[in-house]
């Protein structure tokens, strides 16, 4: 995984992790757990753009990875963002947690406006895992081709569902001075979903997760690079 961002993130989290899992409900993830993204201390530098407009960049970091659960952890200073972004952000996140109901997530600003966030993900050589939705499993794998689609269940019983929606097999996607092969999974939210109303996103087998897009409910725009 390579380049993430701040407090939006963590909306984004909940949003994109609202992206991942299998059509029958298999969640169970093979593969390596040895990968290199993965390994404790390796950071992942983030470039978010908001609706038009680039903010400063940040990185999270690797601080634990037991059998391929991996732990990240990031510090943000908000004061260094836009101060109606942070009071947006900062009342819409509990609405969007409340409703996704992740497990193993957490944040907490400081006086001083330190934003600390650490979350867990299982990462392997065949794809990520995460447990963002009601702290069930939910899987995107690598290999997918077009047309898989990825469900989980809220605390409410509704059904989210993701699909695989592009995958040349081409280095077509740029990625820093390269060129690389992208999966491209897509997520419409429910009306249920006050915060979020669609996200897609890109993987890669190599770099895990490298590009996010996330479109709220008021309108706002963000995109995420990872690298």
């Amino acid at each position: 995984m390579k380049r993430f961002k701040n407090g939006m993130i963590i909306l984004m989290l909940t949003g994109l992790m609202s992206t991942m899992m299998s059509c029958s409900k298999n969640n169970t993830l093979e593969g390596d757990t040895n990968v290199d993204f993965a390994q404790v201390g390796q950071s992942t530098s983030v470039y978010i753009n908001v609706s038009g407009t680039p903010l400063p960049g940040t990185s999270i970091k690797v601080i634990n990875n037991t059998e391929g659960v991996v732990t990240y952890s990031a510090s943000v200073n908000t004061k260094a963002y836009p101060a109606d972004l942070i009071k947006l952000l900062l009342e819409n996140l509990p609405t969007a947690l409340a409703y996704y109901n992740p497990k193993d997530f957490t944040y907490s600003i400081s006086p001083t406006g330190i934003m600390d966030l650490q979350f867990k993900l299982k990462i392997t050589t065949e794809g990520i895992q995460n447990y963002l939705v009601n702290g069930e499993p939910w899987t995107v794998r690598y290999a997918d081709g077009v047309g898989t689609k990825y469900e989980v269940e809220t605390k409410t019983g509704e059904t989210l569902t993701a699909e695989v929606t592009e995958k040349t097999g081409k280095d077509d996607w740029s990625y820093g001075f390269m060129m690389i092969k992208t999966s491209k999974v897509e997520y419409v939210a429910p009306e249920e979903d006050k915060v979020i109303k669609k996200v897609n996103y890109r993987v890669n087998h190599k770099f895990g997760l490298v590009y996010l897009k996330a479109e709220f409910r008021n309108g706002k725009v963000a995109e995420v690079d990872l690298m």
